[in-house]
């Protein structure tokens, strides 16, 4: 196989990885000319880790603000090749992916890729319940977009719609545990409230062919607080998230209603902060 047969460039956003960095580069290493680290300051060992692979790594800081500006901060480098892949410091390409990849014909007469994102939760496949297969573009050509800014499921924003979708698949397996993603999530429904606030006010632009965002405004119509309850039952039951057996429980309890009710939460808070400030 002519691993230069695709001029590829990897895009990592980093801070405090060190557990799971040297899987991904490993994954993805062989088959990339270069692979870009944006790190948000990590106080860990992630930057010197990464340094082992300096003949082809890049490494920038920038201070965090969210996904989408960070990646587009990435963007702005010098980047030479034709094709662009973003994979999260937390997951591995498949196996075969590159072997599909140069396998897929008519490559050129795309501009961007589907990939299937596996998911796993605390160790442990997901594959019910509406969470598999989740395809996102990874995969697209240098020059043709950027990140649409939204602070929560940000997306790559083509310049045309030439999409393949594709079999390949990334893994996600995050390693760092529960406490790890109840923080993690904490933060994360920050954000989802101010995303809403921005649905809500119709401040977002987003692709009416994105199906996943148009659900998610589908789904913030419904009352605050009895959401979360349907989205579960939803997900669980009408999905078909209990045939994963005990995963499955875990995942849509913590994930849905869990996580959900916490978005809830901080648009109320927000929601009594704004009031009382127009009071005054």
């Amino acid at each position: 196989m002519n691993k230069k047969k695709i001029s590829l460039t990897v895009l990592i956003l980093t801070y405090n990885e060190e557990i799971h960095i040297q899987r991904c580069i490993k994954s993805v290493y062989k088959f990339a000319e270069q692979i870009i680290i944006i790190d948000s300051y990590s106080n860990d060992q992630t930057l010197k880790l990464c340094k082992k692979y300096n003949k082809k790594i890049k490494i920038y800081k920038k201070k965090f603000t969210n996904h989408s500006d960070q990646l587009n901060f990435a963007l702005q480098k010098k980047i030479k090749t034709k094709w662009l892949l973003r994979i999260d410091a937390d997951e591995t390409v498949d196996e075969n992916f590159f072997i599909n990849f140069y396998k897929i014909k008519n490559l050129n007469k795309y501009n961007g890729l589907n990939i299937i994102i596996e998911h796993n939760f605390l160790g442990d496949r997901v594959s019910f319940g509406g969470v598999y297969p989740s395809n996102q573009i990874r995969i697209w050509k240098n020059k043709h977009g950027k990140f649409d800014g939204k602070p929560m499921d940000e997306k790559i924003i083509l310049e045309t719609q030439k999409i393949y979708n594709s079999k390949l698949r990334i893994i996600d397996n995050n390693l760092k545990g529960f406490f790890f993603w109840i923080n993690k999530h904490y933060r994360y429904a920050k954000q989802e409230a101010k995303l809403y606030f921005l649905i809500k006010h119709k401040k977002i632009n987003y692709n009416k062919n994105d199906k996943k965002f148009t659900q998610k405004i589908f789904y913030y119509k419904f009352p605050i607080f009895l959401r979360p309850v349907l989205l579960f039952f939803y997900r669980y039951i009408a999905k078909k998230g209990f045939l994963d057996g005990v995963v499955g429980i875990k995942f849509n309890f913590m994930q849905t209603l869990y996580y959900r009710f916490l978005v809830d939460c901080f648009i109320m808070i927000y929601l009594i902060i704004g009031n009382k400030t127009n009071k005054n």
